[in-house]
């Protein structure tokens, strides 16, 4: 009997790992793999607190377009046709009045709010929204207080209630306009990030000049056509109340 022996063959089995090159999905494409956006670094926002403002603002504004008969549509149209100032400062109406007088707080707030975004943007000392506004809409009710003040002090001294009148509803007027078209603004330049900060700077500095001029413009005409004031006290007026607080801005302006 005869064994039968049997072998079999076994191979070793060598497994190799080849790196092949990872292909990106998006290659022989025609898009260009790096945009040519600018990332721009802008002012820590106002966060939640110029949220606030600007949506009690709001508020109000859709509280008295509601409420009140084209207050809004009334204050421009007084902005740029001074009969039309002429005629809506001889009505005698008391809502028109706490309407007018509402518009006057709600663009204080706007005007503070929009040098509370920009100073950030214009001085090297960095602050928080909610530490700027109080001390800046506290510095311009005051300024505002005083200047009326003193032309009441003056109407009163010469005799030059009509006039003082007349002269008070327009300051109103453009007052209440430069800061409703300064709301925007200032929404724009506290949560933007799209629109350079730079632009909406001039665009709100001009704004306030051209109104500020319309106001100077509007004072000279009821100056002129009234024959109680003189040229001499004219002249004194705008030396004293409308040049050198401006001259006093400026050098503050440019010392920060």
């Amino acid at each position: 009997m005869l064994d039968t022996l049997q072998t079999q063959l076994c191979e070793d089995t060598v497994f190799t790992v080849v790196e092949t090159p990872v292909v990106s999905l998006f290659q022989d494409h025609q898009l260009q793999a790096e945009n040519g956006f600018s990332y721009m670094e802008r002012v820590v926002s106002g966060g939640s607190f110029g949220f606030f403002i600007l949506f009690i603002c709001a508020a109000i504004v859709v509280y008295l377009q509601r409420n009140s008969d084209g207050i809004f549509s009334a204050v421009m149209k007084a902005s740029f046709d001074i009969n039309q100032a002429s005629q809506d400062a001889r009505v005698e109406n008391s809502q028109r009045s706490r309407n007018m007088l509402i518009i006057q707080m709600v663009s204080a707030i706007s005007i503070a709010l929009f040098l509370t975004a920009a100073l950030p943007h214009i001085s090297l000392n960095q602050y928080s929204t909610s530490e700027l506004f109080f001390p800046i809409i506290g510095m311009l009710s005051l300024t505002v207080l005083f200047r009326r003040s003193l032309l009441w002090f003056l109407a009163q001294l010469f005799d030059l209630n009509s006039e003082f009148r007349f002269h008070r509803f327009n300051l109103g007027v453009f007052f209440s306009a430069a800061g409703l078209v300064l709301l925007p603004l200032s929404l724009l330049l506290l949560y933007s990030p799209q629109i350079p900060a730079i632009i909406i700077l001039y665009v709100g500095a001009a704004v306030g000049v051209f109104f500020y001029l319309k106001g100077l413009q509007r004072g000279i005409s009821i100056a002129i056509s009234s024959s109680s004031i003189s040229s001499l006290h004219l002249f004194y007026y705008f030396c004293a109340l409308e040049i050198l607080p401006i001259f006093v801005l400026l050098r503050f302006a440019l010392q920060q």
